[in-house]
């Protein structure tokens, strides 16, 4: 569950990277335009892009691509990451650690650990 956890902030971050873009746009060129998923990947990398879209138009179907395909890249980036990273943060904490119900559960971290008393001094 860690795993999910770990993405679940992972994808957070992004989705505020993504409203820092969007922000920064608007401020620059005074046009608000919203970042898309498709975007977003071909900026990062634009021949994986290419070469997936070439896969799916030659090797599957060229539907596939115009019905499947390009109306979920045509999504906004932040509700995606956002969506994404919440649900992923509420499966990781669902999840539990091991079935152990013993320690009070947080939405963020999990399960937390018992503190130990120290003793103090001579006894």
């Amino acid at each position: 569950m860690v795993l999910f956890r770990a993405l679940g902030w992972l994808l957070l971050v992004l989705a505020i990277a993504a409203t820092v873009h969007n922000g920064l746009i608007w401020w620059s060129e005074r046009a608000f335009r919203l970042l898309t998923l498709s975007d977003l990947w071909g900026r990062l990398d634009y021949g994986s892009f290419s070469a997936v879209q070439a896969f799916f138009t030659d090797r599957l179907s060229a539907r596939g691509w115009t019905w499947g395909v390009a109306p979920l890249l045509a999504l906004p980036a932040v509700p995606v990451f956002l969506v994404l990273g919440l649900l992923s943060l509420w499966i990781g904490q669902a999840g539990g650690e091991g079935g152990r119900r013993s320690a009070p559960s947080t939405f963020v971290g999990g399960a937390r650990r018992s503190r130990r008393r120290r003793s103090r001094g001579l006894s």
